[in-house]
């Protein structure tokens, strides 16, 4: 592996084989231990929202760089940015899985980020368990997605489809929504719409750019009120969430991806091998060769 990889869901189609329910924009899927897993074998970024529910044994993944544990009766949302790899799954593990495509669901109106306490707290919490009326409900869901998705000659499949997804990440929204994290940070409208093209914007530019100014000026707005704006909303500044993504960008390239300390400089777009090495530090603790001699 010479980088980190990013896939769309047209092609974890055809590299893994899969020849279950769905489209370019939707797969449907019942996981075993027979599923391939060798494409997540090493970190990469899927182009989409998964959704996995575990209904049987248990599975290790680690996403973002942290170990994410995983059960029976629990479920795990990744986001499009995150980093995912899958470490094990037991030789019992059962599990449905719905892979949904960002233009999907964009399409059918629904944006995870609309609900900013939800969707931050998925960032750092990708895994929850979840009562065993909530799942026997997605279990119905998600066999309805699955016959649907199956028949392509259907009338109004892709509304359908559409409809049923929404209703799938609504149940599960209510459950999250049930958590005690901080409900006061969802902040609605304009500040909302802020937040979601931020976000966007870092996924796209966090290699190259790592500038507030850079971001605001994308924003039309001043890197000062950009700066108080997400520190409220988010209750973390934009500088704290562009070195977030820098430094765990930087973090998975050394641990996995081959490349020099320098070649990773490069990739990050630093000026030198040397100012790479000083910012990593300064937000690290430990020097990039530390690092990567973990």
């Amino acid at each position: 592996m010479t980088g980190l990889t990013s896939i769309t869901i047209s092609q974890l189609r055809q590299v893994a084989g899969l020849d279950a329910g769905g489209d370019d924009d939707l797969v449907i899927l019942s996981s075993d231990k027979s599923t391939d897993w060798e494409l997540f074998r090493y970190p990469c970024r899927l182009d989409a929202v998964v959704i996995a529910l575990c209904t049987q044994g248990e599975g290790r993944a680690t996403i973002n760089l942290k170990t994410c544990d995983i059960s029976r009766d629990m479920i795990v949302v990744n986001l499009p940015e995150n980093i995912i790899r899958i470490d094990r799954v037991s030789e019992d593990f059962r599990g449905h899985i719905i892979i949904v495509s960002a233009d999907f669901l964009r399409e059918a109106r629904i944006d995870l980020k609309d609900t900013i306490s939800v969707y931050i707290h998925l960032k750092s919490h990708p895994a929850h368990s979840l009562s065993p009326e909530t799942v026997g409900h997605l279990q119905k869901f998600y066999n309805l997605i699955r016959e649907c998705a199956e028949e392509p000659q259907s009338k109004f499949r892709k509304e359908t489809l559409q409809g049923l997804v929404g209703a799938f990440l609504y149940k599960c929204g209510a459950q999250l929504s049930s958590l005690s994290f901080d409900e006061e940070r969802s902040v609605k409208s304009r500040r909302e719409v802020f937040f979601r093209q931020f976000v966007e914007l870092l996924t796209q530019y966090h290699k190259e750019e790592r500038s507030v100014g850079f971001y605001a000026d994308k924003m039309h707005i001043t890197p000062k009120y950009m700066s108080s704006l997400m520190k409220e909303i988010t209750g973390r500044s934009a500088a704290e969430w562009i070195d977030e993504y820098v430094i765990l960008e930087a973090k998975t390239l050394l641990k996995y991806s081959g490349l020099s300390i320098q070649e990773v400089a490069y990739e990050l777009n630093f000026s030198t091998q040397s100012f790479f090495g000083k910012y990593f530090k300064q937000h690290t603790g430990m020097s990039p060769g530390q690092y990567k001699m973990q």
